[in-house]
């Protein structure tokens, strides 16, 4: 079955276009990228409002991941904390890479995964030196408002701290949810950094594209990172991104429409689950399920579920929530009416192994 992400999303034709023509110049960029990429990437920037320098505050990477991990071993010293909201998406692996010690501060399923700004700062002590933020946020689903980033805004100038910003979903979301650029606020712009993402915007996932803005007296370091661990990044994929950039647009929203489309259908194919909960999400493609109450951790119901019934999901031990599992949404609509049905197969079986389970009498402790 075809869950994951968007590879059945076929690549427009004027970006296929591009990328031939640059295959066979066999061109070398500058490690920044491309001057042209990171002017369109400017432009796109200006048209929501916010101005950035396409020569000293653009970087352009392989991928979302690889910026991250190029501002995480930049800015990062041993021992340093990096304070975010559980669930997360999958930082800490970055973070503790660059030697760097993530602090979770908790937000729950109850209170729709809201940001909780006390929590926050609660979580902050003399040795952090950075917040993450990721909106829409991975794996929840949850789309941050504009109160949400001015309290991170506040927190964040009040305890001298960078704030990156991941918004790899930005072009994700849904019903009346607005993406907010935390970049967009003064007060904060010159201590924010912002991680987007070809992959999730253009449905551009082989393509590994991604970039960074920040400040200038940042990125002059970060840039040198990234010369000394790849040099620069591939001029086929950029030559690709600037088409997707610089021409038609419209195909965005058919990818965004698509997606909400496909949330809506799972959550409808899931209404019969027996003891499966989550929160209707507001971007990404993905439902974090709560598998609590089946008795099982999201790890044992993750294995099960693609052993026993080829659904995959990803255990929620990856996004620092072990009682759920990461459901992608982003396939056909066949692929996801199928993928619900053995889902709700499984939750009957799961519940009824519990059962037998409950009672079978004890064995005495020899």
């Amino acid at each position: 079955m075809n869950l994951y992400g968007s590879p059945y999303w076929p690549t427009p034709g004027h970006v296929l276009e591009a990328a031939q023509r640059a295959a066979v110049e066999n061109q070398v960029s500058p490690s920044k990228g491309f001057p042209e990429l990171r002017q369109a990437i400017a432009d796109r920037m200006e048209r929501e409002g916010i101005l950035v320098d396409p020569r000293s505050e653009i970087l352009v990477t392989n991928g979302a991941m690889h910026a991250l991990s190029l501002v995480f071993t930049t800015l990062l010293d041993p021992g340093s904390e990096v304070v975010m909201y559980r669930p997360s998406f999958f930082f800490f692996g970055l973070i503790e890479l660059a030697g760097g010690v993530p602090v979770y501060a908790d937000t729950s399923q109850e209170s729709g995964w809201r940001w909780d700004a006390k929590a926050l700062e609660d979580s902050i002590s003399a040795k952090t030196k950075m917040i993450v933020i990721n909106t829409p946020t991975n794996p929840t689903g949850y789309v941050a408002t504009e109160e949400d980033l001015r309290a991170v805004a506040h927190i964040a100038r009040k305890h001298d701290l960078i704030v990156v910003s991941d918004e790899s979903y930005d072009n994700m979301v849904f019903d009346t949810a607005r993406h907010i650029r935390l970049a967009s606020f003064e007060e904060i712009k010159d201590r924010t950094i912002t991680v987007c993402s070809c992959t999730k915007t253009f449905a551009m996932q082989p393509w590994r594209v991604g970039f960074v803005l920040a400040p200038s007296h940042l990125m002059e370091y970060i840039q040198k990172v990234l010369e000394w661990s790849v040099l620069r990044c591939s001029h086929v994929s950029q030559r690709a991104a600037q088409a997707a950039l610089e021409g038609p647009q419209e195909w965005m929203s058919e990818i965004a429409a698509r997606f909400q489309r496909s949330r809506d259908l799972m959550v409808t194919e899931l209404q019969s689950v027996h003891r499966i909960g989550y929160v209707f999400p507001q971007g990404g493609p993905f439902l974090f399920l709560n598998v609590a109450d089946l008795g099982m951790s999201g790890t044992e119901f993750s294995s099960w579920l693609l052993r026993e019934f080829g659904v995959p999901t990803d255990p929620g031990e990856f996004f620092v929530s072990n009682s759920h599992v990461r459901l992608p949404f982003g396939g056909s609509d066949s692929a996801i009416q199928e993928a619900a049905r053995r889902i709700c197969s499984a939750s009957r079986k799961g519940l009824d192994a519990q059962r037998r389970f409950a009672s079978q009498p004890m064995s005495r402790p020899v």
